[in-house]
């Protein structure tokens, strides 16, 4: 009877902590579906259902283990995936990459040899929860059929796709006078006019700002937009602009042909009181301009 409860114990740890990792993957799912996408192996929309997927059948195998409907079944699922992503972590190794592999979202920042070490804890783990009686509970299969289903609804619907909502996200976040108005005015070089540009109007302060130059510099990466020139336009003036720069661009190391500051008035005044706005111009002029979410 000991043993027996001493086996449950660890099964509904083991549980618990597949749906604090699902949990914590969910509210930084966008850093997560940047990181899938930075692995260079799907495209920005596959990254977004991929990243939805996993957090999805974690958070649907933790629910499982604690349900208790199918103990070895479960288990067996939860040795899968432990697997799966220790095959991929080793992988990571081999590469030399110290990044957070995002096991734990942004809640805690391990390394893949640090997660790799935590698989094997909960390799253990699982293994020491086997032969569990499973709890008497009517209808198992159907129980465990709408507890898969709920979780991958809940997902989705907590945290949509923002391939499935492109055109909601779209703002106008670019005054094509105000920006003209500048240039005339000296405030923007005019050179950003000349040729074909992407022209990003950032705040060192904004996450999302961050988040959008991370974005971006995976797709200039794989090869978007080709051929243009990259300026930033910052907000504000800056006493040690140089160190601020550096810090903002440390982890997305977004190339850039050109950075600037434009007064906070002259910045709002162009973004329409939005940013970061991301706009794509052939001599000055507006062809397509992003947020952060729409950005594509």
């Amino acid at each position: 009877m000991h043993n027996e409860s001493l086996r449950l114990f660890f099964r509904e740890l083991l549980g618990l902590i597949f749906i604090l990792s699902a949990v914590a993957k969910l509210a930084g799912a966008d850093n997560f579906e940047l990181y899938i996408f930075s692995l260079g192996a799907f495209p920005l929309g596959a990254s977004f259902i991929l990243a939805r997927l996993v957090i999805a059948l974690e958070l649907f195998l933790g629910v499982w283990l604690m349900l208790n409907t199918h103990p070895k079944m479960s288990v067996k699922l939860a040795a899968v995936l432990l697997a799966g992503f220790s095959v991929f972590l080793v992988g990571m190794i081999l590469k030399g990459s110290k990044d957070n592999c995002h096991c734990f979202g942004d809640l805690v920042d391990f390394t893949p040899f640090q997660s790799l070490i935590k698989n094997t804890v909960l390799a253990f783990i699982a293994l020491l929860s086997l032969k569990v009686k499973p709890f008497n509970i009517p209808h198992r299969n159907l129980v465990a059929g709408l507890a898969a289903v709920a979780s991958l609804a809940a997902v989705f619907i907590i945290s949509p796709p923002d391939n499935f909502q492109y055109s909601s996200y779209a703002v106008d976040g670019f005054n094509q006078e105000y920006f003209d108005k500048a240039v005339a005015d000296g405030q923007i070089d005019p050179s950003l006019t000349e040729g074909e540009d992407i022209t990003c109007f950032f705040s060192f302060n904004c996450e999302f700002c961050h988040m959008t130059a991370k974005k971006l510099a995976i797709m200039l990466e794989r090869g978007a937009f080709e051929g243009a020139a990259v300026n930033i336009l910052v907000a504000g003036k800056h006493d040690d602009f140089a160190e601020d720069a550096a810090a903002f661009f440390a982890d997305s190391q977004m190339r850039y042909n050109n950075i600037d500051t434009l007064s906070a008035n002259t910045f709002l005044r162009i973004t329409n009181g939005h940013y970061p706005v991301v706009i794509h111009t052939r001599d000055g002029q507006l062809l397509e301009q992003w947020s952060y979410r729409d950005l594509h």
